[in-house]
């Protein structure tokens, strides 16, 4: 005997079997093909479609009756991008609201892509992935994204918007997140409850783990020696932090000019894009000195071609000191007039900043020193006064080196403690 039947892999009806072959009722039980799908509530079954008439859609998903799909289940303008097109014969996904029972069994398109989407997005969580969306909406507490689920990126997870000034009211605030509506962001999944349909993003991990990668790259790129574009990204007191394009390097205040600089502030401020010369580079430990005053030629290069001993020049007083006076005769060039060839009086006499003629003494380019007196000052003998010096006669208080000396490493200068005194920034060793 021929029984008629219409069954699948998963047990729905597909076309007809032959039970010939069976001989008694307990194989025929046994077959198997005979067996009822059981559907339970919050399943996803997949189901061809046997009639279409408006927005009810009759779906055989391998129970009694077909199953159906109605009104806002079929298509959700608030939830779905699009309305679904479909024909008789397509196999679809549905998302089971009701079993069967007296009635036929609810079933949900909608719902059926909530879940696929929400699956992706789980998918995209575990794997920490980084996706790239626009940002749809805004609120008091930050913007909202479309990633399959509808996300919310919180403002302290926000790096596209920049700090306001201080005192900023709350209107000025919405004013700003409100024109972020339709830019394009990059995201990275950070707390997802299904249960709750509660997705949270950060902007601030994507940035991360972009800057991450692009800290490998850029190491692999940069060779000592090398001038690069960078943006100051912030300021120390010992230096500057200064972004390449994904990776920090570190320029120490010694590094920042040819001239004197007592604080980074001085010369800099975050957000300026300047030249640096790359010093050195720690693959292991990621770090990358730099330097922005080697980016720029030296002035004490060409410094014969400019000046001469007994020249007369123009000089600004850049600090005082017990044994002399500091002058700047131009950017990162400074000279010292001894206190012998100044007077005690009229050092007493003068100020910083004050701007002043002065004879070349003496240059020793080598050194990197430029002896200097004002402009009719009786000059003295500084080799009769360094023997009686060591003859015995009178204390020694100090030492200094003037000009700008260079570095003999390439190495930047580490931050010093308290105790020290930066002999390249006050002239004088106590």
């Amino acid at each position: 005997m021929t029984i008629t039947d219409y069954t699948d892999a998963k047990g729905r009806p597909t076309g007809p079997a032959d039970y010939s072959n069976l001989e008694t009722m307990d194989e025929l039980l046994n077959e198997g093909a005979h067996e009822v799908t059981v559907l339970r509530r919050g399943d996803m079954v997949e189901g061809k479609v046997v009639r279409i008439v408006g927005d009810e859609v009759m779906v055989d998903v391998g129970l009694k009756a077909e199953g159906v799909v109605v009104g806002r289940e079929f298509y959700d303008p608030r939830s779905m991008s699009q309305r679904p097109e479909l024909s008789l014969g397509d196999v679809i996904d549905v998302y089971v609201l009701q079993p069967e029972g007296d009635a036929a069994a609810m079933l949900s398109i909608r719902r059926a892509q909530q879940e696929q989407q929400w699956r992706v997005t789980e998918r995209m969580y575990n794997d920490g992935e980084v996706i790239e969306t626009s940002i749809t909406e805004y609120n008091k507490g930050g913007v909202l994204v479309n990633v399959g689920p509808r996300g919310f990126v919180p403002m302290s997870q926000l790096v596209s918007l920049e700090p306001g000034p201080s005192g900023e009211s709350r209107d000025d605030v919405m004013d700003r997140l409100a024109q972020l509506v339709g830019q394009p962001i990059q995201v990275k999944i950070i707390e997802m409850d299904r249960r709750r349909n509660r997705l949270i993003l950060s902007e601030r991990a994507a940035e991360r783990e972009a800057r991450s990668e692009r800290r490998e790259q850029l190491l692999d790129e940069l060779q000592i020696g090398q001038v690069r574009k960078g943006k100051v990204s912030n300021l120390a007191s010992f230096g500057a932090f200064i972004d390449l394009g994904g990776a920090d390097g570190l320029a120490h205040i010694s590094e920042l000019s040819w001239s004197r600089v007592n604080n980074p502030a001085e010369i800099l401020n975050p957000g300026d894009e300047i030249d640096v010369y790359i010093l050195s580079l720690d693959r292991e430990e990621k770090k990358i000195a730099l330097s922005v005053r080697r980016a720029h030629p030296d002035p004490w290069a060409t410094l014969e071609e400019r000046y001469q001993e007994g020249q007369v020049v123009e000089g600004v007083v850049t600090k005082l000191a017990p044994f002399g006076v500091f002058v700047r005769l131009e950017e990162g060039v400074e000279g010292l007039a001894h206190t012998a060839d100044v007077g005690e009086q009229s050092l007493a006499d003068l100020r910083e900043e004050d701007t002043l003629e002065f004879k070349i003494l003496n240059l020793e380019l080598g050194r990197r020193r430029i002896r200097l007196a004002p402009l009719g000052a009786e000059v003295a003998d500084l080799t009769e006064t360094d023997e009686e010096q060591s003859s015995g006669e009178g204390t020694i208080v100090g030492t200094a080196e003037y000009g700008n000396p260079e570095e003999d490493s390439s190495e930047p200068k580490s931050q010093q403690s308290d105790s020290q005194t930066d002999t390249t920034a006050d002239g004088v060793t106590e």
